[in-house]
């Protein structure tokens, strides 16, 4: 049984690890927002506060940090680029240092938003990236620093599921969107590789059993469109909503957007001895999860 620290635990990662794993291992948190969780002790207050990382790793015998916390909102890093700095960067460093300096096994969590776009198929880690905004550019910088270190681990990925906080996830937002018939207009020419957030935590679980350090992509296998993922809910949920074409180019995004985000994620397969779920396939376990009530359960924190 590891002991793992989840910065950002009110996150739909953070959240959903914590949920998962809370029977398996030792879990605690910490975030800005209120979390309350069975099984697992979180404290309210910022991941900044290194003195407070560094007393829970004591209090808790921690072994593994899970560092999911960062400012994700790509507009926002655009328009605050210092402020993306200070979380994205400057705090992942420090946490990296107190990892190491408590010896504790760091896993990172990073972004498909690394890698430039351009490539034809899907992207591997041995790719250069080049990032095109300064979210991106802030996970990349972030990642060096984490890998810098030995034993690390940084994980570049694209998810959606079900959150613990009433704000809806992407897949939540698609969901309701097409449950009241509203006007959706989705991209076709943005590729991605989108993970279930519980199978995104299953592969975490693993890497933690495995001890698995260096750097690999954690997406579903195959790469799909935002259009074709909004027809495949649709599908799915028998919700048979008119979705609208779109092209990225037609929107002012305050940054800037790439194309290609798929994930080669042969490597991670290959390492752990999985197999991972096709885009099609992610959305059939996202509907059997609403089925199952999975999102009031994660919400109800019992």
């Amino acid at each position: 049984m590891a002991s793992i620290l989840v910065t950002g635990v009110a996150g739909m990662l953070g959240s959903n690890i914590a949920y998962l794993l809370r029977h398996k291992h030792a879990v605690c948190g910490v975030d800005r927002n209120d979390v309350h969780i069975a099984g697992t002790h979180t404290v309210k207050d910022s991941v900044l506060n290194i003195a407070l990382l560094s007393r829970m790793i004591d209090e808790h015998h921690v072994d593994t940090l899970i560092h999911c916390a960062a400012i994700v909102n790509m507009d926002a890093c655009e328009i605050h680029p210092d402020y993306a700095e200070i979380i994205n960067v400057i705090m992942t460093d420090n946490i990296a240092w107190l990892c190491r300096e408590k010896h504790v096994k760091m896993i990172y969590i990073s972004s498909d938003a690394v890698y430039s776009g351009d490539k034809e198929g899907p992207n591997l880690e041995t790719d250069a990236p080049a990032p095109v905004s300064i979210y991106g550019k802030t996970k990349l910088a972030a990642e060096r620093l984490v890998l810098g270190r030995p034993g690390t681990l940084v994980l570049r990925t694209n998810m959606y599921g079900f959150n613990y906080r009433e704000k809806l996830s992407f897949g939540e937002w698609l969901l309701k969107s097409l449950s009241e018939e509203a006007e959706l207009n989705m991209f076709y020419d943005i590729l991605f590789s989108p993970l279930l957030v519980n199978h995104l935590v299953d592969v975490l679980d693993l890497c933690i059993e495995k001890n698995l350090s260096g750097l690999y992509n954690a997406g579903c296998t195959g790469a799909i469109s935002k259009y074709d993922l909004g027809v495949a809910f649709s599908e799915a949920f028998k919700l048979p909503n008119e979705i609208k074409r779109g092209s990225m180019k037609d929107f002012n995004f305050k940054a800037p957007r790439t194309k290609n985000m798929s994930l080669d994620n042969t490597k991670l397969k290959q390492a752990l001895g999985i197999e991972l779920k096709s885009p099609l396939e992610e959305v059939q376990a996202f509907r059997t999860l609403y089925e199952q009530g999975y999102g009031d359960k994660l919400k109800s924190g019992r």
